[in-house]
């Protein structure tokens, strides 16, 4: 395989695990959620890009933080959100990757309007374990916030 087609082929796989972060968190399938960062780093940052809090490798850490955070509704339980996840940059060096997202959150209940809820970026950094692509890392900051009444559990 060329080394071109091997970016390429990396940069895909690592989209399908951006993409499948955000399908299993709208879900409200915080388990599988915490699975993907069990190997990883996963936290909060400043808009200076430096981490504020941060979990290392402990997936019932990510979990727990995930769970007492995030309000869910009905059954099976969801959090009414969609993410959605733009202008995506991923760089791959060999069995290494980084990826800057901008993420935008929105969000509809029976009594709360669809409105977008935050946005933000996510800091992902990626390894190449046996020929599968998994996070190394993920920071998120925070840019903007609006209503976060039907989303929180607790105040960030």
């Amino acid at each position: 395989m060329t080394e071109e087609l091997s970016r390429i082929v990396a940069e895909s796989a690592i989209r399908d695990l951006l993409c499948e972060y955000t399908h299993l968190i709208d879900q409200g399938r915080l388990r599988d959620v915490a699975a993907l960062f069990a190997h990883s780093d996963y936290g909060q940052c400043g808009a200076d890009g430096v981490a504020t809090t941060l979990i290392s490798s402990d997936a019932d850490a990510v979990f727990a933080a995930c769970s007492s955070f995030i309000r869910m509704y009905g059954t099976p339980a969801v959090p009414r959100t969609k993410h959605l996840l733009t202008n995506t940059r991923i760089s791959v060096d060999g069995n290494e990757a980084s990826a800057l997202s901008y993420i935008t959150v929105i969000q509809g209940t029976e009594d709360f309007a669809l409105q977008p809820i935050l946005s933000g970026r996510y800091f992902d950094r990626f390894t190449c374990v046996e020929g599968s692509w998994q996070f190394a890392s993920r920071l998120f900051c925070m840019d903007n916030m609006g209503d976060m009444s039907a989303h929180a559990n607790r105040s960030l």
